[in-house]
This record gives C-alpha cells, sequence and structure tokens, in this order.
C-alpha cells in the first residue's frame, strides 16, 4: 500500500470509528507484506488488538485462498477475539488497479451490550419462557474458546455446542459441578453470560444438565449475577 492510499485509507479508519461508535471496532490491514499487519484502527479495545498485530487466521486464509478475486466484500462472519468477544465481522478488499489485493479494511460489531439490554427486557416479561423462546445464536458460528495468541483469531469452530462450550469453561478453570460452591458457580455462569453463550438455543438446558440443577435454578442464578 503506497503512502497515500495508507493515508486516505487511515482517515476512512478513523471516520468511520467516529461515526459508529464505541462497540464497532475499525481495522485497517496493509496486505503488501503478505503478513497483513494492521496499521490503523479505531476502538481497538473492542478485540485489544493495537496497530502492528497480525491479520486474523480467517484473513490470511482468504489473502492464500485468493477469495478476494472474486469478490469485493465479506459480510456478518461470526468469530471470537483475542479476548473472548463474540464480533460479527465483515471486510471490505482494497485492490490496486491490477486487481491485486493490497489491503483490507475490517468493521467488527460488539453486540454484547444490546444483547445484555434485550435480555434484561425479556427477564421483565417471563424469565422461564421468554428469555429462551426468544434468545437464539447460530451454533455453528460459535467458536468454542478464544485462542492464546497474540495475534487477532476472529474464526469459528463448526463442531461448536453450549455443552461444549460450558464443558471446555469447567474443564479451562479445572473445577467439577460436584465440588463447586454457589460462588464458584456464579462465577463461572456469569463467565460464560458474558461471552453470549446462554444465547445459544438450549444452553440454559445444557447448563443445568452439567451443574446438575433444574433450568428454573440456572435461571436464578443467571437473575442473581444480574443484580451483582
Amino acid at each position: 500500500m503506497t503512502s497515500n492510499q495508507l493515508h486516505y485509507f487511515t482517515k476512512i479508519t478513523e471516520f468511520f470509528g467516529r461515526v459508529l461508535g464505541p462497540d464497532y471496532e475499525v481495522a485497517l490491514h496493509d496486505i503488501s507484506d503478505q503478513q497483513g499487519a494492521l496499521v490503523a484502527v479505531a476502538n481497538g479495545h473492542i478485540s485489544g488488538r493495537s496497530i502492528g498485530h497480525l491479520a486474523s487466521d480467517k484473513l490470511l486464509g482468504i489473502i492464500e485462498n485468493h477469495e478476494y478475486e472474486g469478490n469485493d466484500f465479506v459480510l456478518h462472519q461470526y468469530g471470537m477475539s483475542p479476548n473472548g468477544k463474540i464480533l460479527c465481522s465483515s471486510t471490505m478488499f482494497i485492490k490496486d488497479e491490477t486487481g491485486q489485493l493490497i489491503g483490507a479494511l475490517c468493521i467488527n460489531f460488539d453486540d454484547s451490550r444490546y444483547r445484555e439490554l434485550s435480555q434484561k427486557v425479556f427477564n421483565l416479561c417471563h424469565p422461564d419462557a421468554l428469555v429462551d423462546t426468544n434468545f437464539r445464536f447460530d451454533t455453528t458460528k460459535v467458536p468454542l474458546k478464544a485462542e492464546s495468541s497474540k495475534h487477532a483469531k476472529l474464526h469459528g469452530a463448526p463442531d461448536s455446542s453450549a455443552y461444549e462450550i460450558i464443558s471446555a469453561e469447567l474443564k479451562e478453570q479445572n473445577l467439577k459441578p460436584a465440588n463447586m460452591t454457589l460462588k464458584d458457580k456464579l462465577r463461572i455462569i456469569s463467565a460464560l453470560d458474558s461471552k453470549g453463550v446462554f444465547l445459544i438455543k438450549g444452553a440454559v438446558k445444557d447448563a443445568a444438565e452439567i451443574f446438575g440443577c433444574s433450568q428454573a435454578t440456572m435461571y436464578r442464578h443467571l437473575s442473581k449475577i444480574k443484580e451483582l
């Protein structure tokens, strides 16, 4: 990417970051060196990335497979950031006059604040029925867990499920449901809720099975953590 192009798209990155607001990360990648390093980023707090971080595995895969040749952009792909947030990402491919990829402008949306607000509204109506009925998440797009890397890992795990995610969280924390105190359970449930796990269809039922309690008890635990 030339200095003029870099300057131009850096300004666009800043513009979109200011217009869209703090729930949208806008990231500009320079692809000219095949590393896809971040050269500009607005609202980087969302993924925890800063200038110099390399491109995600997803973006690098697009580069290696030349998927950009027949597309100008890709929209609404779900993945998990290095800091554990589920993001909805869209990418515009920046090409030169010959059609060669020279950069990528990515917009990553963190909708956690809106999901939390929506869940509170439904909780006011009827927690046992409406929440479980109206909140859904495509399990084919939810990654198992965040990858431990200094680089962004915005890619999904097609075979993941709520049961597997909850089990993985317990394993990572080295906890067994039978030996957990109420404080432990609330801490784990809060961590899972912050990652959007309970938006997955059947997640409350899976959690109740794993924790050895009823679904009604799980809803009480969820209501409890909202009050903390």
